[in-house]
């Protein structure tokens, strides 16, 4: 097997975590308003990337553990 690819797995595991812990802290740290309403907190950059952070981290984790197959073209 080639070297790299069998570096492949622990490098998903690895960054997926890293973007899921990015996405939490990002939604825990980030600046608030004193009078946000719950669509202000949903609708803020900080948030919708840090949705996407925690979106991507897992699908690179789930990739990593191989509960999602490796596409082959």
């Amino acid at each position: 097997m080639n070297p790299a690819a069998a570096f492949l797995p622990k490098f998903f595991v690895i960054s997926g975590a890293i973007l899921i812990l990015t996405g939490v802290g990002q939604v825990l740290v980030r600046p608030r308003k004193p009078d946000e309403t719950l669509a202000q907190k949903m609708i803020n950059r900080a948030t919708i990337t840090a949705i996407v952070s925690f979106a991507i981290g897992t699908g690179g984790l789930l990739l990593g553990l191989g509960v999602l197959k490796m596409p082959r073209f």
